[in-house]
């Protein structure tokens, strides 16, 4: 496959440790929470010295407490530690597959 796809999404939802979305062409994703959390996308996070990289081991990585959509290209994730910041657009999502498919190995 090339390129994240087509991204319009069907249906999202969390599934023990991971976030689970069924893409609108039949694909389906599994996102592991810390994969998630680690390509958070907001500002604060994008900061070397302060993102989720710096924070490693410094316990359990949270989990997923809501997900709020935004517009028709987007959902926000509320974490378990209370970030909220971070804007996840349904390109991204895709782009973070883990799958051989998307990951083409």
């Amino acid at each position: 496959m090339s390129g994240p796809g087509p991204t319009k999404l069907r249906n999202l939802a969390v599934a023990g440790r991971e976030l689970a979305l069924a893409w609108g062409d039949g694909h389906e994703s599994y996102i592991p929470f810390e994969r998630l959390r680690r390509a958070c996308p907001c500002a604060l996070c994008q900061k070397k010295e302060e993102g989720p990289a710096a924070r490693k081991g410094s316990g359990p990585s949270p989990t997923i407490r809501a997900l709020v959509p935004v517009g028709a290209y987007a959902v926000q994730v509320v974490w378990s530690d209370g970030h909220d910041t971070g804007i996840y657009s349904f390109e991204t999502l895709r782009r973070l597959c883990p799958c051989p498919e998307c990951t083409g190995s």
